[in-house]
């Protein structure tokens, strides 16, 4: 009778653990969402994971008097990452207007990929808000203009080597006075977009 009662003890022991477990488990992953979405809409993406006793954060760095953010990407082998963005941060001090991107704005951010090993790497964007129709994105990389991010994200391949630093400038320009007829649309974009928000993902293989 005894050896029975013990046994009942133990079982639900056992099954108070495993509901633990679920419940705690639960919690982890609402708390990632909502890590997530403070992220976005605070434009700031830190990432909690320590990579060879830093994190992965966004800096600046100033350059002819314009402050650059960085945003930095430790890429690991078949490890997918993410960072948000909002473009109004990258504006070249020079033509930023009433704090907010605009037609004749224009600005800059650098993607900066380190690695423990040599990988190929992918770099993909996705759009989280309207952005303007004249807005267009360049690199370096190849010197071609692109209309979007995703765009430009088709491009942005190549391969970063074991201790390497290697930095992908992205630049940006709202075009303005081309036409007559996309005067009249970056008008009526520069009256409801203030902002343009994005993710940046790379991937290791």
């Amino acid at each position: 009778m005894k050896k029975n009662k013990k046994r009942y003890v133990m079982i639900i022991m056992i099954f108070m653990c495993i509901i633990l477990f679920i419940i705690n488990f639960m919690r982890y992953e609402f708390l990632q969402e909502d890590l997530l979405f403070f992220q976005f809409f605070n434009s700031k993406d830190q990432s909690e994971s320590k990579i060879n006793g830093k994190k992965d954060v966004v800096e600046e760095f100033t350059e002819r008097g314009t402050s650059i953010k960085i945003i930095s990407f430790h890429i690991q082998y078949q490890n997918r990452k993410l960072k948000a963005l909002n473009l109004k941060d990258t504006v070249n001090n020079k033509t930023l207007i009433y704090e907010k991107i605009a037609p004749g704005t224009s600005g800059r951010f650098d993607i900066l990929l380190t690695s423990n090993k040599d990988l190929n790497y992918k770099i993909e964007f996705e759009s989280k808000s309207e952005k303007p129709t004249n807005l267009q994105f360049y690199t370096s990389e190849n010197g071609k203009s692109y209309h979007t991010l995703e765009e430009l994200g088709e491009d942005l391949t190549g391969m970063v080597l074991r201790k390497e630093e290697k930095t992908i400038p992205v630049y940006w320009k709202w075009e303005y006075e081309i036409s007559e007829e996309q005067n009249k649309q970056d008008t009526l974009e520069a009256e409801k977009i203030r902002e343009y928000h994005f993710l940046i993902y790379v991937q290791g293989y």
